[in-house]
């Protein structure tokens, strides 16, 4: 399959000129690393941060926190039926610890920036990185079917043990919903009672960096994940990730950072060889769209470049 350069990542579909110069802008200038270029919500990305979403690099776990930000605004704008919960990788860090968890998620309000009503629930993502491991994977609570689900890319490695941080997780949800599993759930229902689940068909990395990408398409897209086709391919999924950040809706640094970008774009772009750069591998129409900019770019004021 041929392969198009979208700055970093060689990835199997052609990115549009708009998305190029954000990726250019990030991930090939010299700019200041501490620049927030993500604000979803309750949480923030530098460029440092999302930079470590190029090719063959472990994630920095704020970015999959991001990331939960960012499906919580898109489930509870969808406002239908039953919506699902992504809670921020801290959750579980907390986790080894009930009473102190209790107490970080209630001073943070997890349950109002990442829940609701409990009735309103249907899955529950929750991020987890194991230190020993140095390994990211998920869990995934079924609230009606009463099962928590582990997603591990990487199984062989845990055994057949279970995190001890699951069984403090879920009596932890048990105190934050207590009103709630009293009013509307039958006696005995509970968290603590949830079954286990190592899910079988969850795919399998090939390396030691990918993890952090595997959880992030486990939330993403569960079912594409989990069908017998699915190939994972690093590049193109990192590359998804960010321009999801980058160029979302959920981003209130979006117009502000196109606007750097195209400024940064212009700048950069007064020679032949850094155009080469946008075009090189891509398809023919999208390379036509660079030659037509190039032929824009020669008539814009001069002052402009001077940036």
């Amino acid at each position: 399959m041929p392969r198009h350069q979208a700055g970093p990542f060689k990835v199997t579909k052609s990115t549009s000129p708009e998305d190029l110069k954000l990726i250019n802008y990030i991930f090939y200038s010299s700019l200041d690393e501490s620049e927030i270029v993500v604000r979803c919500n309750h949480n923030y990305l530098t460029r440092s941060q999302l930079r470590t979403l190029r090719p063959q690099t472990c994630l920095d776990d704020n970015v999959i926190s991001v990331m939960s930000d960012a499906l919580t605004l898109a489930e509870r704008r969808r406002k239908k039926g039953y919506i699902n919960w992504y809670l921020p990788i801290f959750f579980s860090e907390y986790a080894y610890d009930t009473s102190e968890c209790i107490s970080f998620a209630k001073k943070h309000m997890f349950r109002e920036n990442y829940m609701s009503a409990l009735f309103s629930c249907e899955k529950m993502y929750v991020p987890v990185f194991d230190k020993e491991r140095r390994h990211f994977y998920l869990f995934v609570l079924h609230i009606k079917k009463q099962v928590v689900e582990i997603w591990d890319s990487l199984a062989k490695s845990s055994g057949s043990s279970v995190d001890k941080r699951l069984p403090n997780m879920l009596a932890i949800l048990d105190i934050l919903f207590e009103d709630d599993i009293q009013q509307y759930y039958p006696y005995g229902w509970s968290f603590a009672s949830f079954s286990v689940d190592r899910s079988p068909n969850v795919p399998q990395q090939t390396n030691g960096y990918d993890c952090g990408v595997y959880v992030i398409k486990f939330m993403l897209a569960p079912e594409e994940a989990t069908q017998p086709d699915f190939v994972f391919d690093s590049d193109t999924e990192r590359l998804d990730v960010v321009l999801r950040l980058l160029d979302g809706n959920v981003n209130s640094c979006r117009n502000e950072l196109a606007a750097k970008a195209e400024a940064y774009f212009l700048r950069s772009s007064g020679t032949n060889d850094s155009l080469r750069i946008y075009v090189q591998n891509m398809d023919e129409e999208t390379a036509n769209k660079y030659s037509m900019l190039k032929g824009i770019n020669a008539n814009v004021n001069p002052a402009l470049h001077q940036m």
